[in-house]
Order: C-alpha cells, then structure tokens, then sequence
C-alpha cells in the first residue's frame, strides 16, 4: 500500500517546494531595489551566487556529515561520481545561470523595464522547445495551451508600459537572457538524473560566481556594500532567492518536466508584483489584475493537462514491476 501512494506523496512534496522556490526567486526583485541603492546589478549577482556556494557548500557538506549515506531519500548520489558529459553540462549551467542574470541587468539598462521583463517571459517557450529536442519530453495539447495562455498573461503584464524604444541591443539581450535561462533549466534537470540538488547548486553557483567576478574586475565596480542594511539585502538574496529559490527549484525538477518548472516560472513577476505593492506601497492598475488571473488560469490549464496524463497511467502503475522504478 505504501508503494502505491508513495507518487501522489512525491507530487505533493514537489508541488509545495516549487511554489516555496518561486516564492523565495521572487524576492529578487525587492532585494535588489535595496541592494542597488549601493552596489551595482553584476555586484549583487556576485554577493548572491558567492554567499550562496557556501550556503550550499555547508548544506551538502551537513548532509553527507548527518547522514553517512551515498544517496539522499530520492536516490540521487550524494558522493557523484562525474564524467565529462556531467561536467560539460555543470559547466554549461554556471554559465548559462551567471549570464542569464548579468544580461537582463545589462539589458535594463539598455531598454525599458517593460520590455525586459516581456523578452525575458519568452523563458518557457525555449525551455519547451529544447526539452522536446533535447530530453525527449513530450506535452499534451492542453499543457501547450496553458503555456500560451499563460505567456500572453505574462505579455500583458508589461504590455501597459511597453515602449518603442531605440534599445534594440538590451531588447536582444532580454531575449538572450531568457534562452540562457532556459539552457540552465534543461541542463539542471538532466542533472537531477543522477545528482543531489544541493551538489548541483554548489557547483553551479560556484561557477557562475567566478564569472561575474572576472566580469567585475574588468569593469573596475565595487564587489560589497557598505552598510547593514546593503549587507542584510544580499545575503538575503543569497538565502532566499539563491539558496531557497533556485535550490528548491532544482530539487522539484526530480519530479517535474522542465516544460512544467519554467510555466511555473511566469508567477514569479505575480508575486513580485503583490510583493512589492506590500512592501514598497507600488501601486497596480487593473490591467495588471487581469493579466494576472490569465497567468494564474494558464497555468492551471497546464497543472490539469500533468494531472490527468498522470492520472491515465494509474492502471499501469499496479505492477510491481512498475511501482519499483517509481520508488527508484
């Protein structure tokens, strides 16, 4: 009996991890406004993704230390052992993470909020895309549907500020930005095969560090703030939005298609938004309201079309054949 409830137990623990992961990424954005009142956006990075390789470094070295074990609850090694199609593709995540974040800071400074933010929602169609050539995943018409409902949520979210501006090259690198994030996505999921999250992360956030480091001293910034309350904004956005946010984020990739995670992803700017009208007093037109409940709706479509494939597949799962490699 307990095999057979133990899918709907993991679907449960990885629905409640992303929507605590996209909580903690959304953050971001209000620790930032803070963080740049001292420090610039590739700063900020540095402090987020360096504070976090320790984070991440004392969370894997705890988990190794307490338990004793060379694989955590879900299988994944907790000791990996790498070739080099692993190390290409960790080397690919720093990358594609740490670029991904230094051009759409980049890009706002070349175009307006408005039209970043709409580029850079374009992640998910990517993410569908290489995952369907690269991973072999397959999407129902009705997840498809959701993904455009919801990315037409996304457009008008941003739609009442858009502008026809000159900044063709921060537009481009909105867009680029979103493609990096969407390599990051497929390249962490295909990691989460074999490989623990908090490993991963380490790894990933390591890299990505040394990168925009290299990037800071050849533009001569200033790495740290200066005062508590600067300090107090990176490392938070080193805990929330690196540590909890993108570490949960790869923990529920061992359960869902990346397809699902990067759809997840266009709540991220909902939440910011109510986030930020909370604590920053912004104020939101109805526009915004109503370009939220078609984000909501959209990826609601896409939760029912993961539902019911999953729930097709019930009469198969009886085997024991079948219930093993669930477990497993």
């Amino acid at each position: 009996m307990s095999s057979l409830q133990w899918p709907f137990s993991k679907q449960l623990t990885g629905a409640l991890t992303l929507a605590i992961a996209l909580l903690g990424i959304a953050c971001a954005s209000i620790l930032l406004v803070i963080a740049e009142k001292e420090i610039s956006p590739y700063a900020a990075t540095f402090d987020r993704l360096s504070i976090a390789t320790v984070i991440f470094l004392l969370w894997y070295g705890s988990s190794r230390l307490f338990s004793g074990l060379s694989t955590d609850a879900n299988g994944a090694r907790l000791v990996p052992a790498l070739n080099l199609t692993d190390i290409g593709l960790l080397l690919l995540s720093g990358i594609a993470f740490s670029g991904s974040l230094s051009l759409w800071a980049w890009s706002l400074t070349q175009t307006s909020v408005a039209n970043s933010t709409l580029l850079n929602n374009m992640m998910p169609i990517f993410t569908t895309l290489g995952a369907w050539l690269w991973l072999r995943e397959s999407f129902s018409p009705k997840f498809l549907g959701g993904m455009f409902v919801a990315i037409i949520g996304a457009v008008l979210i941003g739609l009442g500020d858009l502008q026809l501006t000159n900044g063709l090259l921060g537009d481009e690198a909105a867009l680029a930005a979103a493609l990096l994030s969407a390599i990051n996505i497929l390249c962490v999921k295909q990691l989460r095969v074999r490989f623990d999250a908090a490993w991963i992360m380490l790894w990933t956030s390591f890299i990505g560090s040394l990168l925009v480091m290299t990037l800071l001293f050849v533009m001569q910034e200033t790495f740290f703030p200066s005062t508590v309350m600067g300090w107090g904004a990176v490392i938070l956005l080193a805990i929330f939005s690196q540590a909890l946010g993108q570490g949960l984020l790869t923990y529920s990739l061992k359960v869902f298609s990346a397809g699902f995670v990067s759809i997840s992803m266009l709540s991220i700017p909902v939440i910011a938004a109510v986030l930020a009208m909370l604590m920053l007093d912004e104020r939101l037109t109805a526009l915004n309201w109503v370009a939220f409940g078609i984000v909501l709706v959209g990826i609601y479509i896409s939760i029912s079309a993961k539902s019911s494939e999953t729930k097709a597949l019930e009469p198969i799962d009886i085997s024991a054949e079948r219930t093993v490699e669930t477990v497993n």
